[in-house]
């Protein structure tokens, strides 16, 4: 059996849930998996304790990371051992705490799966240098996000709509644009090969890297009432050829891609919040990172 290193964020988890621990603790070490096991708070992030673990464990080790939270815990961790060292490449592995089988027995289970399986997948490493908004560097895995969420309602035809994620995002979004989406919307400029575009009203973005690696798509909404965002997200789920995608953009992106966005906005990597501010960077790709895979069942 392979062992892992084990970081908990309790942040997600209710506190009636949280003797669980002690349980999952219980079997997983039963099953000599644990090499260490910590649990992140209010007062003890998740970066803190990789940090901890990338400082003390040997270069030569190879031990997954088990990361029990939602992809934002992930990217703490990524960030906390890219930072301290960019060329490690230690196994993730997240197991998402909330999701319907969240059982002790079932979590023990798909990381005792995993664990002895070793599916391992090269993920694109995404990369943002410059000012974030302090001078830095950021990595990513899935989205770099500017403004609030709208990936429920993005016009990904093919996709299963999960309604309730949808509306949720619609109300929280939209209850803030209704008020005032001048407050809200924010301008930026891309730059890429030949290509210089100028975005004036933009409520939310996401850039997203491929799998190949060399390139990238940045997806984003404009101003526009949320009746028209429905509709174009039907229609397209209907099968109907070209619908309109009025305020929906897509543009593919070629590698390096620099980025200027003017006003102060939230901003996320894989849903991490970072913080506010103007922020001014480049976006390249640094290569691929390993990240461990979960049986569905």
């Amino acid at each position: 059996m392979t062992s892992a290193h084990f970081i908990i964020d309790t942040t997600l988890i209710r506190p009636k849930d949280l003797g669980a621990l002690d349980q999952i603790k219980s079997q997983l070490t039963a099953a000599q998996a644990v090499t260490s096991f910590q649990k992140a708070s209010t007062h003890i992030s998740v970066y803190t304790l990789a940090r901890k673990i990338a400082k003390t464990m040997q270069r030569e080790a190879s031990l997954p990371i088990v990361v029990i939270g939602n992809s934002a815990s992930l990217n703490a961790t990524l960030a906390a051992i890219l930072d301290f060292d960019d060329t490690l490449r230690w196994p993730l592995l997240l197991i998402n705490w909330g999701d319907k089988n969240h059982s002790s027995s079932h979590l023990v289970h798909q990381i005792l799966t995993a664990l002895n399986t070793q599916t391992i997948r090269q993920v694109s490493l995404g990369l943002v240098t410059g000012s974030v908004p302090k001078q830095g560097k950021q990595y990513f895995l899935d989205t770099f996000q500017v403004g609030p969420d709208f990936s429920a309602i993005l016009p990904e035809f093919n996709q299963k709509f999960a309604w309730k994620h949808a509306f949720q995002q619609i109300f929280s979004f939209w209850g803030q644009a209704s008020r005032n989406q001048n407050k809200i919307s924010f301008s930026w400029t891309l730059r890429f090969g030949q290509t210089y575009q100028n975005h004036s009203k933009t409520l939310g973005l996401q850039i997203i890297p491929s799998k190949d690696g060399n390139t990238a798509e940045i997806r984003l909404v404009n101003q526009l009432p949320w009746p028209q965002i429905m509709l174009t997200y039907l229609r397209g789920k209907k099968g109907v050829e070209n619908p309109s995608r009025k305020g929906f953009t897509t543009i593919p992106l070629t590698i390096p891609a620099d980025f200027h966005i003017k006003d102060i906005q939230s901003v996320k990597t894989d849903g991490r919040p970072l913080q506010s501010g103007a922020y001014s960077f480049t976006m390249t790709i640094a290569g691929t990172y390993p990240i461990m895979g979960v049986a569905e069942n």
